[in-house]
């Protein structure tokens, strides 16, 4: 099975990474890459995955998030249930209040009728609704309410306006709910963060004081208009809790994101996608 699994994605995951290479020509250097992300996005979608590289890939993490895109919402929860993760239906119903099964529900697409966060639409309160599902969904898996309300999605927006892609990632919140104060990545400016302000959905490695504030579990840079899709975000939290259930920390995310700040997206992004690639084709 494994020689079969590293033929077939290899041819897969490969093809996907030609798309990715066709950026259109007549761009800025930067531009260009990122329209070639975006084109890896499409060819992702297009992407037919047989079910058990489904289960392959979900081992990786949120890296595997962009994979999904073109996965039936069926399918989806199956290779959860058969990963024995927290399934998409757990998932819905504590970010959108409705089984998969609801009629209010596409059965392709995920999509929920009058549901969603506006994610993917520059709503600045989406990230917070984001983190407060995300806490549901660890509550109904039996987290204590005081241990889940440490656990946040947090966001870097550097990149999002100027090239549509956005960093993500899913953190434990050593302070909770309690304001800390932190200087600005970018300005250097001291400023006290409470939860009700859009500077606290970033990641925060330290105070001024030095105390540690986040620990990273998991991320993943992906396509900002992506998060669109209802299924996309709830499949996030599924694979977030499942990062969180097996311990899983990721100290390279604080590398990556100075990269991610100072205009590398594109490569970034394809160290992320990166992983997934060789998890599937070379293991």
């Amino acid at each position: 099975m494994k020689t079969a699994l590293k033929r077939v994605t290899s041819a897969a995951v490969a093809s996907v990474f030609v798309l990715s290479s066709c950026a259109a020509p007549g761009y800025p250097p930067y531009q260009a890459a990122e329209r070639g992300m975006v084109t890896f996005g499409t060819g992702l979608g297009n992407l037919f995955l047989a079910p058990f590289m489904i289960v392959a890939g979900l081992i990786q993490g949120l890296a595997f998030l962009p994979y999904t895109l073109g996965i039936a919402l069926d399918d989806l929860n199956r290779a959860l249930l058969e990963a024995n993760a927290v399934s998409l239906d757990d998932s819905y119903r504590a970010a959108y209040g409705v089984s998969i099964s609801d009629p209010r529900v596409d059965a392709k697409t995920g999509q929920v009728k009058d549901g969603g966060f506006g994610f993917g639409r520059y709503r600045p309160g989406a990230l917070a609704d984001a983190s407060d599902a995300f806490q549901r969904l660890l509550i109904s898996q039996g987290m204590p309410e005081a241990v889940a309300r440490h656990y946040v999605i947090v966001a870097d927006y550097t990149h999002t306006r100027s090239r549509g892609v956005i960093l993500l990632a899913v953190v434990y919140r050593h302070t909770g709910d309690a304001p800390f104060q932190v200087s600005s990545k970018n300005t250097g400016i001291v400023t006290m963060f409470r939860p009700a302000q859009l500077g606290w959905r970033s990641a925060y490695e330290r105070d001024v004081h030095g105390q540690l504030v986040d620990e990273v579990i998991d991320w993943t840079a992906i396509d900002y208009a992506s998060l669109q899709q209802d299924k996309l975000v709830a499949t996030l939290m599924s694979i977030g809790a499942e990062s969180i259930k097996s311990g899983k920390r990721s100290h390279e995310y604080w590398a990556a994101e100075k990269r991610w700040i100072a205009g590398q997206t594109s490569q970034v992004m394809a160290e992320s996608s990166g992983k997934v690639k060789q998890a599937l084709a070379m293991k």
